[in-house]
Order: structure tokens, then C-alpha cells, then sequence
């Protein structure tokens, strides 16, 4: 069994996210319900679960307030809960939980997206747990670009800072990235998802399997189709469709 505690202001949410988890996750059992960041670290300390759903917007309080002091208290620095962040909104804090590696469910509950999060979870029991100080350092950041992101690959989580990436290039259901000083890494998750998470942040999909760091842009050289020349002295190839919107970022830097 999965033990759980959810941690809602709301009590028709946390009773509604009960019977979804009764209905659609049997294997997970409900070891206890707060209302309050206190509260959720006196039942956490108590019942020791093996995951928080945890709301990000408490009345007076702010969810990842409660991941801080979890990161401070030394008792619980070995059996740290794994967080599955509920919420109706806040866009920052769910691109920084993304970066961050970690999984979330929007408001109202989807039971697909509820199973798939615990099939999530029970993956990466062995992992040894997410580096949630990652989190809290790209949040205290603002709301500017997240400094660093969580990259799951065969043999663990590795951190990267996001102004080292170069660029990143598709490999069938996996993403290499290619690191300023560092060796390439080999991500478990596509391209597709790391396009989401970074084009709003200086990285430009200019091909299907290339997605590229606008700031270690050399140069772009308009014959055999049209490629750019990174600081890496790597030459990827551009997309017919997308040379002019290209152009137009090149001119504009």
C-alpha cells in the first residue's frame, strides 16, 4: 500500500480527492487529512506516508512553505514524502515544478491524470526521492527564468544549470543534452516536453530533433539548406518552416 496525507484548506477538495483515490487508486490508503501547513508537518512526523497531495494555495499559508520546512528538519531528512502539488492555477510555480521534476494535478482532479501520477510514483520509488531544494531555490528565483532543472535519466536525476544547455536533440523517445563543459546527458523523457519547458526562455525548436539555446548561437549559414553554427562548432540543420521566424530572431539579437 501507498500511504498518503493530503494537505487542502478546502475540506469538500480533500474529501472530493478521497473518493477519486478510493475509486480509481485502491492501492493507495489516506492516513490523514490538514488543513494547515503545521497541521500537515505534525501528521507527516506521525504517520512517516510515502506521499503529500499537497495544495500550493493554503488560506494564509503557501504550500511550498511547508517543503521549506521539511528541507530543515533533520528528523525527517531520510524519509522525506514524496509531492504531488495540487492546484487551480498559479503559472509560475507549475513551470518551476516542472523543471523541478516533480508532478502536479490541476483542479478539478482528472482520474486519468490522478493514475497516471501514482504510476509515476510507484516508478521512482528508487530513485531516492526528488531534490526538492531545487524547487525552492527556483521559486525564491521570482518570476524569471528557473535557474536550474531536474533531468531524469537511466541512472538517476542529475541537476543542470538551464544557462549551461546548449541544446538539446531528439533520440527516438529520449532527449540528449548537449552541456557547455560537461559531458552530454541522455534524459528519459522526449523533446516534445523539454520544447514546452524551455522555448519561453531563449531555446528555439528549429528542426523536429533540435532544440537550440538562442544565447550559444554563432551563426547561420544559408546554403545546403540552411543550418546554424553553434559555440560547440555543431551545425543543426533548419526547417524550411521555420527559417523566417528564425531570421527575424537573429536580426532582432
Amino acid at each position: 500500500m501507498i500511504q498518503a496525507i493530503i494537505v487542502d484548506d478546502e475540506e469538500s477538495s480533500r474529501k472530493a480527492l478521497v473518493s477519486k483515490l478510493e475509486l480509481f487508486t485502491p492501492e493507495v490508503e489516506v492516513k490523514g487529512e490538514s488543513g494547515s501547513v503545521d497541521e500537515a508537518l505534525g501528521q507527516i512526523a506521525e504517520q512517516n506516508p510515502d506521499v503529500v497531495f499537497l495544495d500550493i494555495n493554503l488560506s494564509g499559508e503557501n504550500g511550498f512553505e511547508l517543503l521549506e520546512k521539511l528541507e530543515q528538519d533533520e528528523l525527517l531528512q531520510e524519509n522525506r514524502p514524496a509531492i504531488i502539488f495540487i492546484t487551480a492555477h498559479d503559472e509560475f510555480a507549475l513551470r518551476a515544478i516542472k523543471f523541478s521534476a516533480l508532478d502536479y494535478l490541476l483542479k478539478p482532479i482528472d482520474p486519468e491524470e490522478l493514475v497516471r501520477a501514482i504510476r509515476k510514483l510507484e516508478e521512482q520509488k528508487n530513485t531516492g526521492g526528488m531534490p526538492m531544494g531545487v524547487l525552492i531555490e527556483n521559486l525564491r528565483g521570482g518570476s524569471g527564468m528557473p535557474r536550474r532543472i531536474v533531468v531524469p535519466t537511466y541512472d538517476g536525476m542529475h541537476i543542470l544549470k538551464v544557462s549551461d544547455i546548449i541544446r538539446c536533440e531528439s533520440s527516438s523517445n529520449y532527449t540528449n543534452f548537449l552541456l557547455k563543459d560537461a559531458k552530454p546527458i541522455l534524459a528519459s523523457k522526449t523533446l516534445k516536453e523539454y520544447d514546452i519547458m524551455l522555448s519561453p526562455h531563449n531555446f528555439e525548436r528549429i528542426h523536429k530533433s533540435h532544440l537550440i539555446n538562442m544565447a550559444y548561437v554563432k551563426r547561420y549559414v544559408p546554403s545546403d539548406g540552411g543550418y546554424m553554427i553553434m559555440e560547440d562548432e555543431s551545425r543543426i540543420p533548419v526547417a524550411n518552416r521555420k527559417k523566417e521566424q528564425l531570421l527575424k530572431l537573429i536580426r532582432n539579437m
